[in-house]
């Protein structure tokens, strides 16, 4: 399918993507590579950071040329956020530079509201200079993930609008922390455990004596065709924070389960906090895909239901590292 428009040709693609703090989606305007960066500022934000920080993160809509790395001019977002098929915000963006940027201010309350100078012809609001669009509501309250549909109205000429059956859409999703504390009682003895979970809300928290391990649960949607589509990256990643010295510490290394399945391969320790061991399970697509088969095998083809997360102290686990981590390794960024 195709349009010309200011005198390239425009390709529709539609762009897929399921990732943390930051997407990038690519689709094409003639011998243009159009490609939309998506990406949140802090890159670590999580219900407890919004609840104890005040934190008012922002999302950065930029449409560029992925070849040349010149971001496209007079773009009109119409952006849609959801999050779990609940529609948050949907409304019309401008910026004349094409680089959007939006502040959240997440607030207990019933709708979204936006604020910010509202274009006179396209009646879209825009950013301008250091003044962000504000939306302000019901927004990054939650844990897990957000999903963004971004279509692209105008490009290159604010008064040229491309017909509505024509207009290049990108599906991505950003992710916001949901913590949960627990306190464990092993041995008789009380020990605070806190797990994060960047995917979805995380299940309770619980200790198993015969096997020593902390266990946890998150609600998954194995829908094969969402996790196959090539369009779609796939990234799971969830914390557990384990105070040390104490007795699941010890070893210093540990074993992860993902549904039973051994990941501990793909576990990372940080072992820089002298009080605690923050242990990341890192699992990429392919990993959730050997997942997500084993368990529509076992349960007849039922896409939605949970995944369970194991971690076993463990002499031939993966070891605590030194030194900070690279968030955009962390984060599952290409």
């Amino acid at each position: 399918m195709g349009l010309i428009t200011n005198g390239h040709l425009l390709r529709i693609d539609s762009a897929f993507g399921d990732g943390l703090f930051m997407e990038q989606l690519s689709a094409s305007l003639g011998d243009r590579a159009a490609d939309l960066l998506i990406k949140m500022n802090p890159p670590v934000v999580t219900t407890e950071t919004i609840k104890d920080q005040a934190q008012k993160p922002t999302v950065q809509f930029k449409l560029f040329d992925s070849k040349s790395n010149q971001t496209f001019k007079e773009v009109t977002y119409f952006i849609t956020i959801e999050k779990n098929d609940k529609t948050l915000l949907f409304d019309w963006f401008f910026n004349p530079n094409g680089n959007l940027t939006i502040q959240m201010q997440p607030k207990n309350q019933n709708d979204i509201s936006v604020y910010g100078e509202l274009d006179p012809i396209l009646n879209a609001y825009t950013s301008r200079g250091e003044n962000p669009v504000v939306a302000s509501g019901p927004i990054f309250l939650q844990g897990g993930l957000y999903h963004f549909i971004v279509r692209i109205v105008t490009v290159d000429f604010s008064r040229t609008i491309i017909p509505d059956d024509q207009q290049p859409v990108f599906d991505g999703w950003l992710s916001v922390g949901a913590s949960k504390d627990a306190t464990l009682n092993i041995d008789g003895k009380s020990l605070p455990i806190k797990a994060l979970s960047y995917y979805d809300e995380i299940g309770n928290v619980t200790y198993d004596k015969s096997s020593n391990s902390v266990n946890f649960t998150m609600p998954f949607n194995y829908d094969p065709q969402r996790l196959n589509d090539p369009k779609n990256t796939v990234f799971v990643h969830q914390e557990l924070e384990i105070p040390k010295p104490s007795t699941l510490a010890t070893p210093g290394s540990y074993e992860g389960y993902a549904n039973g399945k051994d990941v501990t391969n793909v576990l990372m320790v940080d072992g820089n906090n002298k009080t605690k061991d923050i242990v990341h399970f890192m699992l990429t697509k392919p990993i959730v895909q050997q997942i997500s088969n084993e368990y529509l095998k076992d349960s007849n083809n039922k896409t939605n239901g949970m995944m369970t997360f194991s971690l076993v102290p463990s002499k031939n686990g993966s070891m605590a590292m030194a030194g900070a981590m690279d968030m955009t390794m962390d984060m599952g960024v290409k």
